[in-house]
């Protein structure tokens, strides 16, 4: 009963973050000619690219940790309703789940890494883009060579945080591959 209350709530959720809203709006603007999918890899390619621009070369901001917040906040409301979805569903097509998985994989270490830059407290006094491109992708892959590492608590958090969500993403990608090959057999 939980559970199945859970998955609702994430649905009704994940339907109201910019995952869904804008490629159904871009969806509508096209007179249905360019398919939601479409769209969806759009913005994803779109929030790729924008959490490495941020990271290269945009100043420490409040209004882009903001943004960012909203794109993170909206893609994990989303990763959890494709997986744990209201209905049944098999895998359209894998390599685009694939595609997808790996494009918010690297959305989510670059976003972290102008987090990281903007506002962490680290070992290191000044932590500059390369490290903290550097710190996002080995916390992500719980790698944690000790070299930098958190000082405050929110950094902390932040990082606990990115940890699972990378973890859980290493888990979707295997379930994929397993999933893949339980289907050609």
């Amino acid at each position: 009963m939980i559970y199945e209350a859970s998955k609702k709530g994430v649905a009704l959720l994940a339907a109201i973050t910019p995952n869904t809203l804008i490629p159904k709006l871009g969806e509508k603007v096209t007179s249905e000619k360019v398919e939601f999918y479409i769209w969806a890899e759009i913005y994803l390619t779109l929030r790729l690219i924008f959490s490495v621009v941020a990271v290269c070369f945009l100043p420490k901001l409040l209004a882009v940790g903001i943004v960012i917040g909203v794109i993170q906040a909206g893609s994990l409301i989303y990763l959890l309703k494709i997986v744990f979805p209201e209905e049944k569903r098999g895998l359209r097509d894998p390599a685009r789940s694939l595609f997808f998985a790996l494009g918010h994989y690297l959305e989510i270490g670059f976003s972290m890494a102008y987090i990281y830059w903007s506002w962490g407290e680290f070992s290191r006094d000044i932590i500059g883009r390369i490290d903290s491109v550097y710190y996002s992708f080995v916390t992500m892959t719980t790698l944690g060579y000790g070299d930098i590492y958190p000082k405050s608590d929110l950094t902390k958090i932040l990082a606990t945080g990115q940890t699972l969500v990378g973890m859980f993403m290493f888990a979707i990608v295997i379930g994929l591959f397993l999933s893949r090959s339980s289907q050609e057999h």
